[in-house]
């Protein structure tokens, strides 16, 4: 009550209107009947025969006729009352013949006497349906840690006494619509529900893929992610609606979506192209990579940042929905921006960084003659090089053609190398050399670090591959 009353007093301040909240009362109003009934006027049928009166009977009846006039009134339906009102110009003051028009009632728009007795109020079936999916998780979890403390004597027993312990107030939530049930009837149906998601969770535990615990530990953190995604999707709802956004939805959502759609590959791009700059100093047409692989780089980071996003949003939607900042809004509109803004641009940079580790991994493996794992769509293969003439043009060079380069493929008429034992960057144009596969990788004793050096090169370069020719 007193954050609505903050809320009037602030819209008052807002549009400079003189005025005040003296008194407020909480007010009761019963919003789940309608007690109003919907006319429809319509045009008479001609009704010059019996079938014809019969067919317009049918075609009034099913609702096939054009409703030129909706009139709603409250109370129980008097169409006489109505029609003679329409008729002296009442209402709307538009003119209205009862000898060409008619009014009639569709069942569902029958309206309640305001004066008669108030209806029985009736329970919403989520309050009637959120206990009994609320110990789903806890009677499966209760399964699954009978099956982990299996082992451990009488502390599996302590599992079964929770599940046996939710059995009655389980069968009171189920039977509740029915009245009142005999208690046998409410211990039946409870234990019907209790034992089936009990076996469930048990069997789950011990049928699925590792051990219980491993098992167990997945079914929490699948409950949990269930948790979380219930309540971002409710605290968007209420952080959305009635809000800029909410209006505005019909051309934002399709201008975000394209502007998404436009940014993902480029991002993608992006992360290709500091992956082959990081790791080994080739340029982002090195390696040739197709536009849904440049989708799938960019789709983990830019998931984590629209995740987080819409947790600081569901966080702000519970917040308004609690009334926690009646007197704060230009710190709400200027702190919701600037946070999401935060852990967009972190959870972004997060995925930056862990693309520069993969690449600091693939110039270790490349650096002791492994080939580097694919990692989106960017993957390299170790080639043995040799000159077409005894002269070629070579950048950066020289060219080494005793062991293998690392190549990620063509880039138009020129082919990018790495050179393992120097650490660099070369390009041939493709025309002037040959490129073969090279070897595949030796475990030979003496090979290794310390034989590559002693062999003129530097330290770990190709270590455990076999030389070309």
């Amino acid at each position: 009550m007193a954050a609505a009353s903050d809320e009037i007093v602030s819209l008052a301040r807002r549009y400079q209107a003189g005025m005040w909240v003296v008194d407020a009362q909480l007010i009761q109003h019963d919003l789940e009947y309608d007690y109003r009934s919907g006319y429809h006027s319509y045009r008479t049928l001609p009704t010059t025969s019996r079938r014809q009166a019969r067919l317009a009977r049918l075609r009034t009846s099913l609702g096939l006729v054009t409703t030129e006039r909706f009139i709603r009134r409250a109370g129980t339906p008097d169409v006489d009352r109505v029609a003679a009102r329409l008729t002296a110009g009442a209402l709307t003051g538009h003119p209205y013949d009862r000898d060409t028009h008619s009014l009639r009632v569709p069942d569902r728009m029958v309206g309640r006497d305001p004066n008669g007795p108030s209806p029985r109020p009736t329970v919403p079936y989520w309050r009637l349906l959120l206990p009994v999916y609320g110990i789903v998780p806890v009677v499966m979890g209760s399964g699954i840690a009978m099956v982990v403390l299996h082992g451990d004597g009488a502390w599996a027993l302590a599992p079964v006494a929770v599940a046996v312990g939710l059995v009655w107030p389980t069968g009171r939530a189920m039977t509740r619509l029915w009245g009142r049930p005999r208690l046998a009837t409410q211990l039946a149906s409870g234990a019907g529900l209790i034992g089936f998601l009990f076996l469930t969770g048990a069997m789950y535990a011990r049928n699925a893929p590792g051990t219980p615990r491993q098992a167990a530990l997945v079914a929490l953190l699948a409950a949990l992610g269930i948790g979380l995604l219930a309540f971002i999707i409710r605290g968007l709802t209420w952080a959305l609606v009635h809000s800029w956004f909410g209006r505005h939805a019909n051309w934002a959502l399709p201008a975000f979506a394209s502007a998404l759609a436009l940014a993902l590959p480029w991002f993608g791009g992006l992360l290709h192209t500091m992956y082959l700059r990081r790791a080994f100093g080739l340029p982002s047409e090195a390696a040739s990579v197709s536009v849904y692989w440049q989708y799938a780089a960019s789709a983990a980071p830019v998931a984590a940042a629209l995740l987080m996003a819409a947790l600081v949003l569901a966080f702000a939607g519970w917040m308004r929905h609690f009334h926690q900042w009646v007197n704060s809004r230009g710190l709400v509109i200027t702190g919701i921006p600037f946070t999401t803004l935060v852990v967009v641009s972190i959870s972004l940079l997060a995925g930056v960084v862990q693309f520069e580790n993969a690449a600091g991994r693939a110039w270790a493996d490349a650096r002791s003659g492994r080939t580097p794992a694919s990692y989106f769509g960017v993957q390299g293969r170790f080639v043995c090089v040799e000159p077409v003439e005894d002269r070629i043009a070579v950048f950066n060079g020289p060219l080494d053609t005793e062991w293998p380069l690392l190549t990620f493929g063509t880039s138009g008429d020129r082919v990018w190398l790495w050179d393992s034992r120097r650490a660099q960057a070369l390009s041939v144009r493709l025309e002037d050399v040959i490129v073969t596969q090279a070897g595949q990788e030796t475990h030979e004793p003496g090979r290794g670090l310390g034989a590559v050096a002693g062999a003129g090169g530097d330290a770990g370069a190709a270590a455990g591959r076999a030389p070309c020719g």
